[in-house]
């Protein structure tokens, strides 16, 4: 970004492929607003060293930065902005759970099929530890992958229940695992471990996660692979292989639910016909009260049935220079993670 003068502004963009894209503020905008910068170029930089790097020696003014590298940039006088609003979450997904009837990728002999497995797995996670140790305390505990207070669907009793059916309690974790018929020592289980954009913080999770399986009894095997292939893997359900944690952005219930849960989505996450039959009540209900009552049905079932390990509601940080920037009030929802660009202010 630049506070540079011009006598006149282009309108438009341009774009160096795989490295920026550069905007230009429009003067005389139609809806009377006045960006404090007049170009804002946004750099592509995968290395978190890179990004931290740039800001201190002056070549970028705002970066994304892993929680773990902020504190070197609050040591050299830089300062965090962080959204209003919870943008991701972090979960741990059972692969191949596709329990429509009829479904050809459905594999009978996968562990956690059975309801049991998927509760003690979510019992042997430390949570409050994962919160302090990896993210610093900066967040919240997730109760139902996706759901939120202000979204559809939302069911205040999660959280008073979560502690008895979810709570770290790894003895329990071991008598449920032996009732499936897992004792300790025979169950496998393939952790994947990956980044992608904005979320560095994923290898660690996996390797507390090995730490707290094999802590009951289970065999152990982190893979690392790229988040490209991982995707790949959920759009065409090769999944029963693994179990993996992921961030993801928060979204309205209705689509949530459709792109993961509903198996004509794309993500398939956790089906059946109990959400199947639900989401199609959903997208035809129109009266709020309805619509709340099937989105609370369908989260109350995702909960009942340990879906998946939910561990941690993140709000989206940038650490920046406030020798340039002084204030950067933003949502954090919407097309990505920060966005309203429009009302960073600048250090006068």
């Amino acid at each position: 970004m630049t506070n540079g003068r011009r006598a006149r502004v282009r309108i438009g963009v341009t774009r160096q492929l795989g490295q920026s894209i550069t905007y230009e503020r429009v003067d005389n905008h139609w809806r009377g607003e006045q960006p404090a910068f007049q170009e804002l170029e946004i750099k592509i930089a995968r290395e978190d060293a890179t990004r931290l790097a740039a800001l201190l020696n002056g070549e970028a003014h705002i970066v994304d930065l892993p929680r773990e590298l902020q504190q070197e940039a609050l040591n050299r006088g830089m300062k965090i902005f962080s959204s209003q609003l919870a943008t991701d979450w972090l979960s741990v997904y059972f692969g191949g759970q596709f329990h429509v009837p009829g479904d050809p990728k459905f594999k009978a002999d996968v562990p956690w099929n059975d309801k049991r497995v998927r509760q003690a797995l979510n019992m042997a996670v430390n949570r409050q530890e994962v919160l302090a140790t990896i993210f610093q305390n900066k967040g919240r505990f997730m109760y139902v992958s996706g759901f939120q207070s202000f979204l559809e669907g939302w069911n205040p009793s999660w959280e008073e229940r979560f502690n008895s059916l979810y709570g770290y309690n790894p003895a329990q974790a071991k008598e449920l695992l032996k009732a499936a018929g897992y004792p300790a020592g025979t169950l496998k289980v393939k952790l994947l471990s990956y980044t992608s954009p904005g979320e560095a913080e994923l290898p660690q999770v996996a390797e507390a996660l090995g730490i707290y399986f094999d802590a009951i009894g289970v065999k152990v095997t982190i893979e690392p692979i790229d988040d490209a292939k991982v995707g790949q893997m959920l759009r065409e359900k090769e999944t029963t292989c693994c179990i993996w944690p992921n961030i993801i952005g928060l979204r309205p219930t209705e689509e949530w639910v459709r792109i993961s849960y509903y198996s004509k989505g794309n993500i398939h996450h956790f089906e059946d016909v109990f959400i199947d039959k639900q989401y199609v009540e959903l997208i035809k209900a129109v009266d709020p009260k309805e619509r709340e009552r099937l989105a609370r049905e369908i989260g109350d079932h995702l909960f009942e049935e340990f879906a998946d390990i939910p561990l941690v509601l993140l709000f989206n940080e940038v650490t920046a220079n406030p020798k340039v920037v002084s204030e950067w009030t933003y949502p954090g929802t919407g097309a990505g993670r920060s966005t309203h660009f429009h009302l960073l202010k600048a250090t006068r």
